[in-house]
């Protein structure tokens, strides 16, 4: 069974404020992400909620999340650093094996942290079936190492430079007014932790590759404080192992 850190944030927080004073998120739990989430929402206040309803609310009405990738689509190839300025290339990550791919939103987002954590906690397992993991981020400079730092995480983290990757997977939204308001007035300045001036995210995504280049699942949740399960993604693994 893997195990899951519950964030420390209770709310959106600039990873700023966790960094290298701050020790390791504590108390490993079982939690699913389920879990997490439904205590995390319990400590939204109610300018979360407004931004957080009009936010997934837009993403459904706009249905952005149609243009992503699906099951059987080929993947894109990229060449991206990780936190260390190491370059990766698709090709090479799935030289071995299945990739798993998951695009999150930054090191900001509690409900990004949790996921990451728990991908953290079940790494072994994806290792043991011969699959590598690899996350997505839109953050650039040094926030990548700031993230891994902070929370213990021993996982390849991208930084997708000028967000063409995610673009290229159909997974990239621009931040709406009201959103882009919300996140500023918490502190947040996606200019600068993007390394550009326009703002954009990821849709929380997160992709099974096998070792072709070909989509074998594909989770793509508009609605942010949803994430994919480690369990479900071994699952898919298995799946995509046991299909030609």
């Amino acid at each position: 069974m893997t195990t899951t850190r519950t964030p420390t944030a209770n709310r959106f927080q600039p990873i700023d404020q966790q960094l290298d004073d701050a020790p390791p998120m504590p108390n490993q739990t079982d939690k699913t992400l389920a879990q997490i989430r439904t205590e995390l929402l319990t400590t939204f206040s109610a300018a979360d909620w407004e931004s957080y309803n009009h936010l997934v609310g837009w993403l459904r009405d706009t249905d952005v999340a149609s243009h992503a990738l699906k099951v059987g689509d080929d993947a894109p190839d990229f060449l991206l650093p990780d936190a260390d300025g190491r370059l990766h290339s698709s090709e090479q990550l799935r030289r071995n094996g299945p990739l798993v791919l998951s695009f999150f939103r930054g090191g900001w987002c509690p409900f990004c942290t949790a996921e990451l954590c728990a991908l953290q906690a079940a790494k072994e397992e994806f290792e043991s079936v011969g699959a590598t993991l690899a996350v997505v981020t839109p953050e650039t400079r040094d926030f990548p190492r700031q993230l891994k730092r902070s929370l213990g995480l021993d996982l390849k983290v991208l930084s997708d430079v000028d967000h063409g990757v995610a673009m290229s997977y159909g997974v990239l939204f621009r931040v709406p007014y009201e959103t882009k308001a919300h996140y500023s007035g918490l502190g947040f300045d996606f200019g600068a932790r993007h390394g550009s001036p326009v703002w954009m995210l990821p849709i929380p995504a997160t992709y099974v590759i096998d070792a072709e280049g070909r989509i074998r699942s594909a989770f793509v949740e508009p609605d942010f404080t949803i994430r994919e399960e480690p369990a479900q993604i071994l699952a898919s693994l298995r799946q995509a192992a046991s299909t030609p």
